[in-house]
């Protein structure tokens, strides 16, 4: 056996060796990645199920987002709320992301003050009442009462109410989603649902990305039995790959590819 035979033989083996621990790691690797991806879920579905509506401060509250929803889910739920607005949606062709859910009440508040009788006409007291407080009201209550017949008659007029919706995502993963308001806003429930992160917000590719691989290359002459090749390469903005190839034969070859566009079909929502 001459020295290419054996350079050959050793080659051959090689790249064979390479390529079956390569698949194999491969197979390995995406096996133990869908099962700690999905311990991870079983665990944040855990957390989701136990959370409940926690008040941080005074017109301070905050739940975490239960984003393992899937379109029928909010669909369904948007039905339940206003079946004219899931059908004005549907008919725009709009995709629905999330649903918020919630149910506010205002403190209660004893108040306590005299009137003051009018001018005009005496048997009217004038009262003015405003709730939280004079200085920043949110609601405030005009009129006057005839203390005769024990009529009253006023005016309400209501202020603008700020309130500041936050979502943010924390360490372990998950959204959570804070509504902001005045101390004497309370929030007696909250409730938010909403598609999965993954496709909420769209992945951010690497611009550059590494493959390997290998294959075989047959002989059409029928003069040899073939080759087999080990390849590695790198591919930039997902338009320029550029391979390295090393074949049994032995030989070395480099070739660059330039994809020019993808093809997608159109999903129905």
């Amino acid at each position: 056996m001459n020295k290419n035979s054996i350079y050959t033989t050793i080659i051959t083996i090689l790249l064979i060796v390479i390529i079956i621990i390569l698949c194999v790691f491969s197979c390995n690797f995406e096996r133990l990645n869908r099962f700690s991806e999905k311990q991870i879920d079983e665990l944040k579905k855990s957390i989701l199920a136990s959370d409940s509506l926690t008040k941080e401060a005074e017109g301070h509250y905050t739940k975490l987002v239960n984003y393992y929803a899937d379109k029928n889910d909010l669909s369904d739920e948007l039905k339940k709320i206003d079946r004219d607005l899931h059908n004005m949606i549907k008919s725009q062709d709009e995709r629905l992301l999330s649903i918020t859910k919630t149910i506010i009440s205002l403190r209660d508040k004893l108040d306590e003050g005299t009137g003051v009788v009018n001018e005009v006409d005496t048997n009217l007291i004038d009262i003015t009442l405003s709730y939280p407080d004079k200085e920043k009201p949110f609601i405030i209550w005009d009129g006057f009462v005839n203390r005769l017949t024990a009529k009253y008659k006023g005016f309400w007029k209501f202020n603008k109410l700020p309130i500041d919706i936050i979502v943010t995502e924390e360490s372990r993963g998950l959204w959570r989603h804070r509504i902001v308001g005045p101390d004497w806003f309370i929030v007696d429930s909250l409730s938010v649902i909403s598609l999965p992160p993954k496709e909420y917000v769209p992945d951010i590719e690497k611009r550059i990305q590494l493959f390997v691989g290998g294959g075989y290359l047959a002989d059409l002459t029928g003069s040899s039995w073939g080759a087999l090749s080990l390849g590695l390469g790198v591919s930039f903005d997902h338009s320029h790959n550029i391979l390295l190839n090393v074949t049994t034969n032995p030989q070395i070859g480099l070739s660059y590819y330039y994809k020019f566009r993808s093809f997608k079909r159109k999903k129905k929502r």
